[in-house]
């Protein structure tokens, strides 16, 4: 046996405490380097700038080009993509419902397969004297779709039927 009060077989209290803080450390350290290296993620949805968009596309477009002149506090848009033939502006609400406007060049029956697939039509709306589709898909959500000049234009949403008819009224050409 050593002189220190220790053998092989039992180690003092000291060297255990001496252990624990080395392991404290280790872990201490392996936190901090991943905090470091990470960060909240607080609204993973990243508002992109749809005014840019719209003024970019409206140019170049054959055709009218959709959107709202603005949106209404708290809301956000997360996506616009213009491609030669399509339009698309995602929104959501401040309730974090989402509303998605498709102007494609397809016909309506496309556009429900692509966009609104498992949909059934319920009726139709009037909104600013244009008649749209009433559609409500499996999942609970409303599609309103119209065709006109071989340009269907769709809305999908997740927010009630009352906030879509508000939205589409809201959309402008200009």
């Amino acid at each position: 046996m050593s002189s220190n009060g220790s053998s092989r077989g039992n180690p003092a209290m000291a060297d255990i405490a001496r252990s624990m803080v080395v392991i404290a450390l280790i872990i201490l350290v392996v936190y901090g380097i991943g905090k470091f290296f990470t960060s909240d993620a607080g609204d993973p949805v990243k508002p992109v700038d749809y005014a840019q968009a719209v003024s970019q596309a409206r140019p170049v477009a054959d055709f009218p080009i959709l959107a709202p002149r603005s949106l209404p506090k708290g809301w956000r848009a997360n996506a616009a993509r213009f491609e030669p033939g399509s339009w698309h502006l995602g929104v959501l609400t401040d309730d974090d419902e989402y509303i998605g406007l498709e102007q494609v060049r397809l016909t309506s029956k496309r556009a429900i397969e692509t966009f609104a697939e498992g949909s059934t039509r319920t009726g139709s709306v009037e909104i600013d004297g244009a008649t749209w589709s009433l559609r409500k898909g499996p999942d609970g959500r409303t599609t309103l779709l119209r065709t006109e000049s071989g340009r269907t234009t769709l809305v999908n949403a997740t927010a009630p039927q009352s906030v879509v008819e508000d939205y589409v009224s809201s959309l402008s050409a200009s």
